[in-house]
């Protein structure tokens, strides 16, 4: 799987990057960024054109090499992931539980 998305911090002062989703489930995702991320920093997952938008605490951020990162997130809440990707091109849906 690799679904481009945003992350972007939920506080000042506000960070954005685009990112590609490696895996995702009802409790978090695994992302692939350039910016190295802390434990319990508090981001916001969205898709590129706001189809979807889930609050998330990064568990882990691991170096990948020195311009890429893996970042575990864990949802705030359990989602559901609806056609992840289609021949349509549609993106996630994440809805709450």
């Amino acid at each position: 799987m690799n679904i481009p998305a945003r992350v972007h911090t939920s506080g000042v002062p506000l960070i954005v990057e685009t990112v590609r989703v490696e895996n995702i489930s009802s409790r978090g995702a695994r992302v692939r960024t350039q910016r190295v991320w802390q434990a319990h920093d508090q981001l916001v997952l969205t898709g590129m054109l706001g189809e979807f938008r889930v609050d998330a605490e990064v568990v882990y951020c691991q170096r990948l090499g020195p311009d890429e990162c893996a970042i575990g997130l864990k949802f705030d809440y359990a989602v559901v992931a609806e056609r992840l990707l289609s021949d349509t091109g549609n993106y996630p849906v994440l809805k709450r539980n």
